[in-house]
């Protein structure tokens, strides 16, 4: 039995056309095909005000959920990988967000606007109120 493909979580790389009209701070999840020059992405942006997507990794499990299901929605596209900075992976049964490059922090925390990444962005609250 082989393993699930990771699920990885990106930013926008600056300005790319590719990634318009995606909000800041949305989690942005894919899986990205060995090899492939783009990546097919899911994101969710909470832009509503949605109670239960209040940290990244909460907007993360929406947008895993739709990736999963190959949910038809207009928050899915094909972009290319120069489009996006991976900065960790997604594990979706602890519902949280595990940074894996040097800058990652940094690159994260200006995504969501803030100076100082605060670590509870990282974890998801539905996780937490499930007891995980």
């Amino acid at each position: 039995m082989s393993a699930a493909p990771e699920i990885v979580v990106y930013v926008p790389a600056g300005g790319h056309p590719a990634t318009v009209g995606i909000a800041r701070g949305s989690a942005i999840v894919g899986r990205p095909v060995r090899g492939g020059a783009e990546v097919r992405i899911y994101f969710e942006g909470g832009v509503y005000g949605q109670v239960n997507m209040t940290t990244l990794a909460d907007r993360a499990r929406h947008a895993f959920g739709r990736l999963a299901e190959d949910y038809p929605t207009t928050a899915c596209r094909t972009v290319p990988r120069e489009a996006l900075v991976a900065v960790g992976t997604f594990e979706p049964r602890a519902g949280r967000i595990i940074l894996t490059g040097l800058h990652s922090e940094a690159v994260v925390a200006a995504w969501l606007g803030v100076i100082r990444l605060n670590p509870e962005e990282l974890g998801s609250n539905g996780a937490r109120d499930r007891g995980r």
